[in-house]
């Protein structure tokens, strides 16, 4: 049985996420982790109690991270002392934080996951692919749509399918549009002078990724310290 720890459970993500984890078979919530002042502090999310940021943490296999940035940096480092698997699923960090996160994933496996969902690995995938295809009088552009309260743009998302592209030779440029509610779309397009390829990823609902997040917890728990991401658990 895999014990999951799983911080920012109160969150839209993390909600979805105690509930995945609870309903499998092979793993199991150890505890929800919220920030102190929030008034769930001391209730359950699918059988176990929400406790503070600065209570001390029950023993886990994992650790998963839907909280923020400022404390999913902390959370790391405790991860990266306790020498225990992390799953960050949180964006919005800086040059120097990055540079950090990397040093530590010298320690403990580490998976940076903006994006959870199984299409969204197949995309960063495939746009890498369609980059090398059209290495010749095409255009590479990222367009990603998120709602407006998402705070960081461009999306990690978007970051990590322009990383892909960039490893085969294309750089292609970011555009960002936010509005009301929309979960989360990613289109990687291909401009020439007389056609254009465009590969699109819609999340119609947060439990796609929810769903990956089992493969995520499943994968990480028996890897070596190195930094991951999603598509190194489809690739093969």
């Amino acid at each position: 049985m895999i014990r999951v720890l799983l911080f920012g459970v109160c969150g839209r993500m993390g909600s979805l996420a105690a509930e995945a984890i609870a309903s499998a078979r092979d793993m199991e919530l150890s505890a929800g982790v919220e920030r102190r002042d929030l008034p769930d502090i001391g209730k359950r999310i699918c059988g176990v109690k929400v406790i503070r940021d600065d209570q001390p943490y029950p023993s886990s296999d994992v650790w998963v991270d839907f909280s923020l940035r400022e404390p999913a940096l902390q959370h790391i480092r405790h991860a990266a002392k306790s020498n225990v698997p992390f799953i960050m699923a949180v964006t919005g960090f800086n040059t120097a934080e990055e540079q950090e996160i990397k040093r530590l994933a010298k320690r403990i496996p580490l998976m940076l996951a903006p994006n959870l969902s199984v299409g969204a690995a197949a995309l960063e995938r495939l746009s890498a692919q369609a980059a090398v295809w059209l290495d010749t009088g095409f255009d590479a552009s990222i367009i990603e749509i998120h709602h407006k309260a998402k705070h960081d743009a461009p999306s990690g998302t978007a970051k990590r399918i322009a990383g892909a592209m960039k490893e085969v030779g294309a750089e292609a440029q970011i555009v960002s549009l936010r509005g009301g509610g929309a979960v989360g779309e990613h289109q990687a397009r291909f401009i020439g002078a007389d056609e254009e390829v465009v590969l699109i990823h819609r999340a119609w609902s947060r439990r796609a990724f929810a769903a990956g997040v089992l493969r995520a917890i499943r994968f990480i728990v028996h890897e070596p310290p190195r930094l991951y991401s999603p598509r190194d658990i489809f690739s093969g």
